[in-house]
Formats: structure tokens, C-alpha cells, sequence
């Protein structure tokens, strides 16, 4: 099934807002007063160590991976603002995707075995009322366009359906777009927010020359390297909805095809054999008609 109605918006329309953002993100990332903090005073190794054995033996608790994520997220400086934006819109693209996403919304289950029994029964009324109750569904829509012209040529009624088909089907894969779009973005900001903590950790160690301690570099880095873990852990979900629902989209979309091949072999094609049929009998009894006389 293909279209040639499909009209996408202009990509020129997203240029502007794209730039801006952009720009704002470099502008933001990139000037020490919002970059990452400045490695606070190193502690002695001795201390460090027991420290960080303190932390491993902590048991686990909501409120102590709260506050350390919340430690984290401050350490991570700006950057992490806009991965937070990133997550936030990722979740929303994969709500929406699984809320719009269903058989019910494209192809209602069972849906297709009702009409073909209704048709076989003569029930037109009935057909109509089903048509008219799913008409919201990708199926419904198809349904009711075929039924209404039925007496039409099959190319041209088969044609049609396809371009009904395809627009609806064509905006399910456009809407999942943005999650291969945040799942790109994501690691790329990470690492980004990292390149940016590691100048100020370097500037940090040449302002301090010969009396810098290695260990302030070490903090830095380790700060830095939060916005790339922040930028994969939205990513690597992200990637795999993205995915899901394109696999979910193709699977639909069969679905729909065999359902719509269905309705049609039995609307279109057994009506024009039956006019077929009924024209070649009215044909036979004139001819006999005028044997007769």
C-alpha cells in the first residue's frame, strides 16, 4: 500500500528552533559559571578508603539512593538539566505510544470476522452500526469506504484503501521518531557536559601549577563523567522503545493488510462476480425471449 497524498511539514519550519536550542545549550555549557563545580578540598587516601568502604557496606534504602542521585545530578552541573528535559520528553513519547499504539486503535481483533458474517448473513444495518462504532480505528476507516463503494472497480476502490491505510500507519511511524531522536541526542549531551568538566578540571590544575594536588583532576573528571552515565541511561531505554514500537508498528500494519484483503475479496470482488452473474442471466433469458417469439 502506498500514497502520494502524504504532505510533510517543510523541514526549513524547524530550523529556527532547532538553532536556538542549540544555541542555548553552548551557551549554557560552555560558561564556568554553570559548568561543573570546582573539585572540592582531597581527601587524605587513607580516609578516601574508608569512605568509600562505608558506602559499599550502607544497606540499601530509597532515601540514601535519593540523595545520592540528587549529589549527582548537582555534580553533573547544567548539562544535566537538559538530560532531564531529554527524559522527561522521553517518557512522554513512550506513554503516548503505548496508550495510541494498540490492535484496537489500527485493527480491532476480531473485528473483520464480524463484518465477513454480517456480509454472509445480508445483515447491511449491522455491517453499518460496527462500521460506524470503530470508524476512529485505522480498520473502520477502511471498512466504511469500502462498503460505501463497494458497486465501484476493485482498482480503483483497492487504491484508495491503500492511501487511507498509509496515512494512518505513516503518522504511527512518524510519532516514534523523536525517541531515536532523544536516544542520539542523549549520549551526545553526556558527553558533552563531560568535555565541558574536564577543561574546568584541567584549568583548575594549571591555575594551581606546582602546588595542584593530581587528586583535583581525578574529582573533576569523575564529576564530568556523571553527564555521559545520565546521557546512556536515556539513551539505551530510549533506543530500545524506539525499537519496540517500530516492531509493533510493522506487526500492526500486517495485521491490517490481511483484514483489509479479507473484506475486500469479499465486498469487492463477490459483488462484481454476482453482477456478473446477474448480467449474464438477464442476457440468457432475453435471448431465449427472443427465440420464442
Amino acid at each position: 500500500m502506498h500514497s502520494n497524498n502524504c504532505k510533510f511539514r517543510s523541514p526549513e519550519r524547524w530550523t529556527a528552533p532547532v538553532c536556538v536550542v542549540l544555541g542555548l545549550i553552548l551557551i549554557l555549557t560552555s560558561n564556568p559559571a554553570f559548568a561543573q563545580d570546582m573539585p572540592e578540598e582531597p581527601m587524605a587516601p587513607q580516609a578516601a578508603l574508608e569512605e568509600v568502604e562505608r558506602r559499599a557496606d550502607e544497606p540499601f534504602s530509597i532515601a540514601a539512593a535519593w540523595e545520592t542521585l540528587q549529589r549527582r545530578f548537582e555534580a553533573g552541573g547544567t548539562t544535566m538539566w537538559f538530560l532531564l528535559f531529554l527524559s522527561v520528553l522521553s517518557l512522554a513519547f513512550v506513554l503516548e505510544r503505548f496508550v495510541r499504539l494498540r490492535r484496537g486503535k489500527i485493527a480491532p481483533p476480531g473485528m473483520a470476522d464480524r463484518l465477513l458474517r454480517m456480509w454472509q448473513q445480508n445483515d447491511v444495518e449491522g455491517i453499518r452500526k460496527l462500521c460506524h462504532r470503530r470508524r476512529r480505528s485505522t480498520l473502520g476507516k477502511v471498512a466504511i469506504f469500502a462498503f460505501e463503494n463497494r458497486d465501484r472497480p476493485h482498482e480503483q476502490v483497492n487504491a484508495a484503501l491503500g492511501d487511507i491505510a498509509q496515512r494512518d500507519i505513516s503518522k504511527h511511524q512518524m510519532l516514534a521518531y523523536p525517541l531515536a531522536a532523544i536516544a542520539t541526542l542523549s549520549p551526545l549531551l553526556g558527553l558533552f557536559g563531560t568535555i565541558i568538566g574536564m577543561i574546568d578540571s584541567f584549568e583548575v590544575v594549571a591555575i594551581a601549577g606546582s602546588l595542584g594536588d593530581p587528586r583535583m583532576l581525578a574529582g573533576g573528571i569523575s564529576k564530568a563523567l556523571v553527564t555521559t552515565a545520565f546521557g546512556l541511561f536515556i539513551a539505551i531505554p530510549t533506543l530500545f522503545f524506539f525499537h519496540t514500537f517500530r516492531l509493533r508498528t510493522n506487526f500492526l500494519a500486517t495485521v491490517l493488510e490481511q483484514d483489509t484483503s479479507a473484506l475486500t475479496n469479499a465486498w469487492l470482488l463477490n459483488a462484481r462476480e454476482n453482477g456478473a452473474a446477474a448480467g449474464s442471466t438477464a442476457a440468457g433469458q432475453q435471448k431465449g425471449a427472443g427465440h420464442e417469439g
